[in-house]
């Protein structure tokens, strides 16, 4: 079916919605900027939210560490450079259609990074391993980075892998097979593959690149660095973020339940209530990005 090429990545980019890119401008447009409207505004956008954070790990110079969030990003950038980065984006970039494979991919990141940047907030109170410091609290706007683009490079399969759409929809349930699987036999490459490259393409931290690359692996964490330990956390959040929004079926899910049970100390019925609060809707509001909007 044809391999997807490193020139396809490094030219490929996330179409924008002009909703969300008109009202971030609006948003800054403003004499007096809300620092919380303008951010709530932009991380409804992926493509913005990559162009910021893509900008604040290349083009700043004299800070070392890697920037992971997109309030953090627009801090250290300051309101003219997110301005003109706004601005360029808007006259130059791709629109996403209203009604479109691409827009709903758009949909359930945004929908993901709300779930995992609620769940962060919710484990940390609710797992001991977190109040006696075994594992390190992740900040909620890094968990919602993460929601949001850990399934980017179905995004790139979408444009340029044949038929891809229709693998996307394919009734896994009776072959057990996982969507990686089939990716892999049809593309020679899987969505984890390509969203890594283009996380690193923006810059991110080397354990981020690494977390989208691996973020459907048990264990993918093991033998790593103590330093990586907020991503193996990530790493558990995401696998059980994809499980409450339903992108993880049932039968992938027992793949993964024990170790993320163990991993946070959580019994069965806390994984379902947490099921049930993600699939009643609750997280959307709690988000630290701001309320999602619906198109």
């Amino acid at each position: 079916m044809g391999k997807i090429s490193p020139k396809m990545i490094r030219g490929f980019s996330i179409p924008t919605r002009p909703t969300e890119m008109l009202e971030a401008i609006k948003t800054q447009s403003l004499f007096v900027q809300n620092p919380l409207e303008v951010t709530a505004a932009i991380a409804q956008d992926m493509a913005l939210s990559a162009r910021i954070l893509s900008a604040a790990n290349t083009l700043l110079t004299g800070h070392n560490r890697k920037v992971e969030s997109v309030p953090c990003a627009m801090v250290l950038l300051g309101q003219e450079k997110v301005r003109e980065i706004t601005h360029e984006l808007f006259l130059g970039a791709e629109i996403a259609r209203r009604v479109s494979g691409m827009q709903t991919l758009r949909l359930q990141g945004i929908r993901a990074a709300h779930i995992l940047s609620w769940l962060s907030q919710e484990l940390a109170t609710l797992s001991p391993h977190f109040k006696n410091g075994n594992l390190p609290v992740v900040p909620s706007d890094e968990a919602y980075v993460v929601g949001m683009f850990h399934d980017c490079g179905k995004m790139v399969l979408l444009r340029h892998g044949a038929n891809y759409a229709n693998l996307l929809t394919a009734d896994r349930q009776v072959t057990r097979q996982t969507l990686e699987e089939l990716e892999a036999k049809q593309y020679e490459t899987t969505h984890a593959i390509l969203g890594s490259l283009l996380c690193d393409g923006w810059q991110w931290p080397k354990p981020l690149v690494y977390l989208i690359e691996v973020h459907h692996h048990r264990d993918a964490f093991a033998g790593r660095p103590v330093s990586e330990r907020k991503y193996l956390v990530l790493h558990a959040m995401l696998l059980m973020t994809e499980w409450l929004e339903g992108d993880l079926m049932e039968w992938e899910w027992e793949r993964h339940r024990d170790y993320v049970q163990q991993l946070f100390a959580l019994d069965d019925d806390t994984i379902l209530h947490l099921r049930e609060q993600a699939r009643a809707g609750i997280p959307l509001a709690g988000s630290r990005c701001g309320p999602e909007k619906r198109p």
